[in-house]
């Protein structure tokens, strides 16, 4: 741990993410060499988490100093790369949010992430029979200009997106809710392996990390800051796609709808979402002339 680059590594390693815990250290001591050298009260003081969560780190990284593990050699050898926000690698773009992660872990090619048109495609996990005509339809057009597609590797409109991009040869990046050890949902194990040997999985969780339900709102927050815009194939009006689309508002990013019948439960939150100031997405040049 003998630069800011490897101390940043433990810290995200031990708690586990919570880009809001290292920021806070990383503000009052932005050298990070007082974290490791505190008591659970010390630390729980300076990260603004619970007592029982510093105890936890503290524990860790202790653990991990008795047992001299050598992290950086240790994620090598799982084939997870990793940089930080201080790095040049980090994307430009998620720079930019309010909470972006200290340290960003990476299996695959992150050269990708130097795409200079990102778009973001999300909608729900079970979507209409229509969605894949519409993304069918949508799509190619984009990825002849191989926009860098990003989406979640949920089922539905995320698990589209990616095999569409795949089949066009165009680049994809799956950002997960959990560590590469457990891909959720498991049945997309095949197509994240895939993804990983020719495109990108990006998560802020240690690859060991198991997936819990608050870690998915996380890390939707990275889905739209990777990008300058969200295409929304489909959305209910309450539904994590619209809790998608206003995190991406509030990062500035452009929001893109596609309207449908207002008779359709699932055209609800895009019909919303045009009436409060989306573009309304009627054909592929829609997209392309935003960029």
């Amino acid at each position: 741990m003998n630069t800011l680059r490897e101390r940043l590594l433990y810290l995200q390693h031990a708690a586990g993410a919570g880009a809001s815990f290292v920021h806070q250290l990383l503000n009052a001591d932005p050298e990070l060499s007082s974290p490791f050298d505190m008591n659970p009260g010390q630390l729980a003081k300076a990260g603004k988490i619970s007592l029982s969560r510093a105890g936890r780190i503290c524990g860790t990284l202790k653990d991990l100093q008795l047992r001299r593990i050598d992290l950086p050699k240790l994620y090598a050898k799982e084939r997870a790369g990793w940089f930080t926000i201080f790095d040049n690698e980090y994307p430009p773009l998620l720079k930019t949010i309010y909470d972006p992660p200290a340290v960003l872990f990476y299996q695959g090619d992150p050269s990708i992430l130097k795409n200079v048109s990102p778009l973001a495609v999300i909608g729900p996990r079970k979507p209409s029979e229509e969605a894949l005509a519409i993304m069918n339809t949508l799509l190619p057009p984009v990825l002849k200009r191989k926009f860098l597609i990003v989406s979640g590797l949920a089922e539905g409109v995320d698990r589209l997106a990616h095999e569409i991009s795949l089949s066009w040869n165009s680049p994809t990046a799956a950002v997960l809710g959990s560590g590469f050890h457990h891909i959720y949902p498991r049945s997309n194990v095949s197509l994240a392996r895939t993804i990983a040997h020719s495109n990108l999985l990006l998560s802020e969780y240690a690859p060991w990390q198991k997936p819990n339900k608050w870690q998915f709102p996380e890390r939707n927050r990275l889905i739209s800051g990777l990008t300058k815009a969200v295409l929304i194939i489909e959305a209910r009006e309450r539904s994590g796609t619209m809790i998608t689309a206003g995190t991406a508002l509030e990062q500035g990013r452009d929001v893109f709808a596609v309207p449908g019948s207002p008779l359709k439960k699932e055209s609800a939150g895009c019909i919303r979402l045009i009436q409060d100031g989306a573009k309304a997405v009627l054909c592929s040049n829609d997209i392309l002339e935003e960029f």
